[in-house]
């Protein structure tokens, strides 16, 4: 009897023994042997301006609001955050995380970007006369209402000296993957605005700009053709571009538009910020010689495929310049 209970003891004390050291087992190693089916998921790097003061800028982006909002970085002004007398940084969202500060956006066929950008906010104040976002209307209405002030330059170089960090470690965001929040969402923003110095960046290696000698060229070619329809039009394609060629072309460098041919809003937004990114003086929303120009030398310099694609199926399209050599 009693060396059946210490038998039958032995047996519990053995099954709890047992299952203890399994629960104690080591974890599997995991050793690193990288794939090559891999790639880094930030594509494309979006600057805004916050459109409000510092305080409430870090309020909206950094606490739980109604419509909840943040980014990667906040650049303050000189002095605005405590203890720093210069511009500071702030990071806010760690790069390996997503931040919601895109929308509902659009670039080079990828919709929408929260999960594939990187997002820097600038503390900036466009003070517009009206309601930037009245319901119903677009933004680039009130775009004319609004007295943009000059950017802080001690303010620009430290959101250079930002991007350059952003661009090294994630060197799939090329210069045409370099855009500003009205890039992207034109249809409701109009930041970084006119007055954010892009031919700045690009000279410090951030973002897109064109040669003008390119823009020259272009400008050259479709006066050529339409001097030439006007003289003999049954030899000639009709006066390039047409509208929708330049939606097109839009599209092809990354813009979000159809190719309808129409006049249409959001052709007119998309133009706008075109404009307000390249040539901040016009912000007409209308494809004049110079906007038009200026896309197709930016194409053929950053996108070439896509201009090459475009001219094999319009006869509208001139050839890039000669001697010119694409990014």
């Amino acid at each position: 009897m009693y060396t059946t209970r210490w038998m039958n003891l032995g047996r519990c004390l053995g099954v709890l023994v047992a299952s203890a050291c399994a629960g104690c087992a080591p974890a599997p190693a995991i050793v690193d042997h990288p794939s090559a089916n891999q790639d880094d998921r930030v594509r494309f790097l979006v600057l805004h301006f916050t459109d409000e003061n510092f305080e409430r800028s870090l309020d909206l982006l950094s606490n739980k609001h109604d419509n909840p909002v943040s980014a990667h970085y906040l650049v303050t002004r000189a002095g605005e955050y405590a203890g720093h007398a210069a511009p500071t940084v702030l990071r806010l969202v760690d790069e390996s995380r997503r931040a919601w500060h895109a929308g509902p956006s659009r670039w080079q066929g990828h919709e929408p970007l929260n999960g594939e950008s990187i997002g820097i906010e600038i503390v900036y104040e466009s003070h517009c006369a009206r309601d930037p976002h009245p319901p119903g209307a677009s933004p680039w209405e009130t775009d004319a209402t609004c007295a943009y002030p000059p950017y802080p330059a001690d303010q620009i170089d430290a959101v250079i000296r930002l991007a350059q960090g952003i661009l090294e470690r994630h060197p799939q965001i090329d210069p045409a993957r370099v855009v500003g929040h009205s890039d992207i969402q034109p249809e409701n923003k109009t930041d970084p605005g006119p007055r954010f110095p892009w031919r700045r960046l690009a000279a410090a290696g951030i973002g897109a700009w064109y040669d003008d000698g390119d823009v020259a060229w272009y400008r050259g070619q479709f006066a050529a053709i339409a001097t030439a329809v006007a003289r003999d039009p049954l030899d000639y394609a009709p006066a390039a571009p047409s509208l929708k060629t330049v939606q097109e072309a839009l599209a092809a460098y990354g813009y979000g538009v159809e190719a309808s041919g129409n006049a249409d809003l959001r052709t007119r937004e998309v133009l706008s910020a075109f404009q307000s990114h390249f040539l901040p003086q016009l912000r007409s929303g209308t494809a004049d010689g110079q906007t038009v120009a200026t896309l197709f030398a930016l194409l053929g310099k950053y996108r070439p495929d896509e201009l090459r694609a475009l001219r094999a199926r319009n006869a509208q399209v001139p050839p890039p310049p000669p001697g010119s050599h694409p990014r």
